[in-house]
């Protein structure tokens, strides 16, 4: 009864959240001529304020916070680690770099970025995994070898973009995280990789939960956890590149969320990906709100909001952890 009040309220304030999204920013539209606006298309100055700047940002901060805490939940549950996600452990920052070199080499065709950034994140996530398999590292080195690899990603980044300066991606938002660059171009394939692979995280939800029980308990069940645990690092690849290939190196995301929902359900697993990912899409959509109205008519990346957020509770959770808390 509890998780279903959670569902059920979570979808109420995503869809608040998504509403005051559409109203709010830089150039006011009045309620009376929201849905005119919808209905009249682009032709009027708040059709096309509505169209082509207000419904894509939405759009994009619901995919993009569903797509990275649904990718947080996974990680976790796979490394068996509630401090992993695609921003710390580098996943996030693997999209980026392969991002910034398809750019390069010419990419600009929105199924190519988001190919890329499926590729950068996949290599970085199976890399993860091969380290704490093979070396048997403790959870704590496993992120800091994912930590390691954020920076060995970045410079790597930092290089193209000095030889290459035109793969900047045309702004400084992607390498913090934002929306106000959005384009249609690279929004809606991602969107499309986004939602095959969330449903497929979501069919394979029970398989998932078998996985977090132990590799012993796996086999037991009958479930090859060698298997299962690389194609689960695959979607969440697909996920968390997803959502870099348009939102930029967004953090915290994929941390937060899952961790949150995990003490909301308190064991009771059943909702954990569908709580996790509208959980993540209200947080991304409430933040960039802040961010646009703050210093309105100027704005924030969002990254920079999620990162004041992130930043203080992931060293609360470390410090738990050192506690044998976490």
């Amino acid at each position: 009864m509890k998780s279903r009040i959670l569902l059920i309220s979570s979808i109420i304030l995503l869809l608040l959240s998504a509403f005051l999204s559409l109203v709010s920013g830089a150039v006011s539209i009045p309620l009376s001529d929201l849905f005119d606006a919808a209905l009249a298309g682009p032709e009027s100055v708040a059709g096309y304020v509505f169209w082509y700047s207000r419904l894509p940002r939405t759009v994009a901060c619901i995919a993009a916070g569903f797509a990275l805490s649904i990718s947080g939940a996974v990680i976790q549950s796979v490394l068996a680690n509630s401090l992993a996600a695609p921003g710390i452990i580098g996943v996030n920052s693997g999209a980026g770099f392969a991002v910034t070199l398809a750019t390069a080499l010419g990419a600009v065709s929105g199924w190519m970025i988001s190919a890329s950034a499926f590729l950068g994140a996949m290599v970085t996530s199976l890399a993860i995994m091969v380290i704490s398999r093979k070396t048997r590292a403790s959870r704590t080195s496993v992120l800091l070898a994912g930590v390691s690899l954020n920076y060995i990603l970045g410079a790597f980044s930092d290089a193209v973009l000095s030889l290459v300066p035109q793969a900047s991606m045309t702004s400084g938002d992607f390498r913090v995280g934002g929306f106000s660059s959005i384009s249609h171009v690279r929004l809606y394939p991602a969107v499309i990789i986004i939602a095959l692979s969330a449903l497929a995280v979501f069919t394979l939800s029970n398989e998932l939960e078998v996985l977090s029980l132990g590799d012993d308990e796996a086999r037991t069940l009958g479930l090859d956890a060698s298997v299962m645990r690389v194609v689960f690092l695959l979607l969440a690849s697909a996920l968390a590149g997803a959502a870099v290939s348009f939102a930029g190196l967004l953090g915290f995301v994929g941390l937060l969320v899952p961790n949150g929902i995990r003490r909301l359900l308190r064991g009771d697993n059943r909702l954990l990906l569908p709580l996790s990912g509208i959980g993540g899409a209200v947080l991304v959509t409430l933040c960039d709100i802040a961010s646009r109205m703050m210093f309105r008519p100027y704005e924030l990346p969002v990254g920079i909001m999620l990162s004041l957020i992130g930043g203080p509770v992931f060293l609360m959770l470390v410090l738990k952890r050192r506690k044998g808390r976490v």
